[in-house]
């Protein structure tokens, strides 16, 4: 006998008074798709078969050894008992956004907020009504030439100095 080889094949028990109902299911429905298998090449060999078929069920309710067949045939009935299978619960992803926010809970949100520029509370320094107002005076207050930008400074030596830094940068214009 070899290391790999099963130490009980080439064993085989023939005692089907002892064996279970799942063993004797076994053999019989491997004996019955073998002759169905065959039966099942021509009409004539079908036709055969049902007929034997049928009489071997008449046959088998005519006999009963009285081995717990009351038993055998209320399990197998048809039970009224459904059982429901219901999907699992949706786990969220690892990677996934955060949840949608309704309405309300943006706005009663929004009302906690208070405004860097002004100190009010309902907004904030993006929407800032004060910071809006400021805007729009400084572009009426500037004219259309005024640049507003790096202070230039020139000399009579045809360089300018820039006061755009806290240092004065030098620039040679070659002319």
């Amino acid at each position: 006998m070899g290391c790999w080889q099963d130490p009980t094949s080439g064993f085989s028990t023939n005692d089907s008074s002892s064996t279970s109902l799942m063993a004797r299911h076994g053999l019989l429905g491997h004996k019955a798709s073998l002759i169905v298998d065959e039966a099942a090449l021509t009409a004539a060999r079908s036709t055969f078969l049902m007929g034997e078929f049928e009489s071997l069920h008449l046959r088998l309710k005519e006999i009963d050894d009285g081995d717990n067949i009351g038993i055998m045939r209320h399990n197998c009935t048809n039970r009224e008992e459904s059982h429901t299978i219901h999907d699992p619960s949706v786990v969220r992803a690892k990677g996934c956004g955060k949840r949608l926010k309704s309405s309300k809970e943006k706005a009663m949100s929004k009302g906690n907020r208070q405004c860097g520029i002004c100190g009010q509370n309902g907004h904030d320094k993006r929407t800032c009504p004060k910071r809006n107002e400021r805007s729009n005076t400084d572009i009426d207050t500037r004219g259309e030439n005024d640049y507003v930008g790096p202070q230039f400074e020139g000399r009579d030596d045809g360089t300018f100095t820039s006061q755009a830094s806290s240092h004065y940068d030098v620039v040679n214009w070659f002319l």
